[in-house]
């Protein structure tokens, strides 16, 4: 069965087909009032490749019972936009599922050869350049949690919002990062020995 890779498609034509698997999926939820924008997702090929996925609002319904993170799935006739800012991988594209839009699960995965994760690590002073920008939403690092907060409450703009503050070491540098809403919830402080 023939179908793209990652790195070929573009916004020429809607009738593409890849092998992905679903390494990331999530609710994009608006904060201002809690509503569901879209059902995103970051797909991974064969090749390493990583893109991020849509399906917008009023198409959630349809597709969210077809897809499961981890699986592997032949997704055929999406649109490829380029991509705007809050990216959470790093590229230029996005796919836009459609009404169209076919995905299948692909079963007997013996002869399958995507990944079931993959990284974007990045350095301290990539790190540095990405705060307060709007480009990425994320970045991958490894690194030593030397400080794990309690979780906290403060009011936003959007209302009350749980917190924590982490400091990683990475690099022997000191790296502040703070979680927020029921992210402060996945960290399991009795497994973590601190440093």
């Amino acid at each position: 069965m023939a179908y793209d890779m990652l790195d070929a498609i573009n916004n020429g034509k809607d009738s593409w087909k890849v092998k992905v698997r679903v390494i990331r999926l999530w609710d994009a939820i608006n904060l201002n009032n809690n509503e569901l924008i879209s059902l995103d997702m970051i797909l991974l090929d064969e090749h390493g490749t990583m893109i991020h996925a849509k399906v917008i609002k009023h198409m959630v319904n349809k597709f969210r019972p077809l897809i499961q993170e981890g699986l592997v799935y032949m997704i055929a006739n999406f649109k490829v936009t380029s991509a705007m800012n809050f990216r959470p991988v790093e590229g230029d594209k996005i796919i836009n599922f459609l009404h169209t839009t076919k995905i299948q699960e692909i079963k007997g995965l013996k002869n399958i050869r995507i990944a079931e994760q993959s990284f974007m690590f990045c350095s301290v002073e990539v790190l540095s350049t990405r705060d307060g920008q709007r480009m990425y939403l994320s970045a991958d690092v490894i690194g030593v949690a030397s400080y794990i907060g309690n979780i906290e409450e403060t009011g936003t703009t959007h209302g009350i919002s749980k917190i924590r503050d982490i400091v990683l070491r990475i690099e022997d540098q000191k790296v502040n990062i703070r979680l927020w809403g029921n992210k402060v919830d996945q960290i399991d402080e009795d497994s973590m020995v601190l440093s």
